[in-house]
């Protein structure tokens, strides 16, 4: 009987103690969970752009999310990979949203980083590069990739013909370090209207739509020729693209994978659809967001003016003004058309890219090498 009893205390004992631990169990994942919680709340995340006037100046507009209180900081650079961060060019309230800053040198390019609350932005410049002749002229640089890493500044541009650069656009292309050219123009085109560039830059001809000028010019004299047949036009275009000139694309990762190579400026008549697939390519390839990358494809509506294109448009019937519109936009429909394309017919754009382009992993790891800052970045 009375070792019964025991028993019965000792049991109640244990039950105790593992109500208690149970209770000390829940006590703690509750405040874990919590510290957690707070942890992703309190995490501040700046999204910044810079915008350069004629004059050389900037405008750099950032968003702070979670919205909070408080100032930031803004430290310049001539390089994107040595900041001074003991004195910030400006200080200002977060609330601003944007802020005029004053150009060291109008002729050299500026990075930017903005702090606050011990937070910092990614590495931010102007992506487009003005030029007085050259349409659709912009850096690569500043896109983040789904691991959250950077692409680097000043390491490839794109644009259109270079065909009319004058002295100050060829300075600027100097300035800008340029050592490689690739050109995409059909090779009629490149002998009738050479590259004006300083003869040390490399200059390598990978033509692609070898009848691309004078298609066009046949669609917008024919008197049949409407908005449908434009798009139709471009669809059918990027679907030859992707199809017969695989090769090409291959050839220009080739280029993109030797560091020697950079920095790499890649050119077509408008910059905006042979040159347009390959950024969506490139940036594929470095896991950028499709998202990202459709309007980075979507900017070229902003730089190219068709007036400047087909001069006399104006005089042209409404339905050919239309034409003209559609064949010389960058429309998602046409980069959405292509991804349908490459799924259906080759299962993926990464299956497509590994066997057609000749992108294999190891390439992939080399361009990210080349094209990425590095984590701590």
């Amino acid at each position: 009987m009375l070792l019964a009893r025991n028993l019965t205390k000792f049991v109640c004992f244990l039950n105790k103690k593992e109500v208690v631990q149970y209770k000390i169990q829940n006590i703690f994942i509750i405040i874990l969970y919590f510290l957690v919680l707070t942890g992703c709340m309190s995490t501040i995340r700046i999204t910044s752009v810079a915008e350069r006037n004629k004059e050389g100046d900037y405008t750099v507009k950032w968003e702070v999310s979670p919205d909070k209180e408080g100032n930031i900081d803004i430290y310049s650079s001539l390089s994107d990979s040595s900041f001074s961060e003991s004195s910030p060019i400006i200080t200002t309230n977060i609330n601003d949203q944007y802020v005029l800053v004053t150009s060291q040198n109008p002729n050299i390019r500026e990075y930017f980083i903005l702090k606050t609350s011990g937070y910092t932005s990614g590495v931010v410049s102007n992506r487009i590069i003005t030029m007085d002749n050259i349409i659709n002229f912009r850096d690569f640089g500043g896109y983040f990739n789904s691991n959250n890493q950077q692409l680097k500044w000043g390491k490839l541009y794109r644009s259109g013909d270079l065909s009319k650069a004058n002295l100050y656009d060829q300075e600027r292309i100097r300035d800008l370090g340029i050592k490689t050219i690739i050109d995409f123009r059909p090779v009629g085109e490149s002998k009738n209207r050479p590259y004006l560039v300083h003869p040390d830059i490399r200059k390598i001809s990978i033509p692609i739509i070898a009848e691309f000028r004078d298609s066009l010019l046949f669609n917008l004299n024919n008197k049949h020729f409407n908005r449908s047949d434009a798009i139709r036009y471009v669809q059918d275009t990027y679907i030859d693209l992707i199809e017969n000139y695989k090769s090409s694309y291959a050839d220009m990762f080739d280029i993109l994978i030797d560091d020697n190579n950079y920095p790499i400026l890649i050119t077509s008549t408008l910059g905006k659809d042979g040159v347009g697939l390959a950024c969506f390519f490139i940036l594929y390839a470095l896991d950028v967001p499709e998202y990202v990358i459709i309007d980075d494809y979507l900017l070229s509506n902003n730089l190219i003016d068709a007036r400047k294109i087909v001069s006399n448009a104006h005089e042209m019937p409404e339905y050919i003004q239309e034409a003209v519109t559609a064949l010389l936009s960058s429309d998602k429909s046409y980069i959405n058309y292509v991804i349908e394309h490459i799924e259906q017919s080759y299962g993926s754009v990464d299956k497509y890219m590994e066997k057609e382009l000749r992108v294999s992993e190891g390439k992939k790891a080399l361009l990210r090498k080349n094209l990425l800052y590095s984590p701590q970045k």
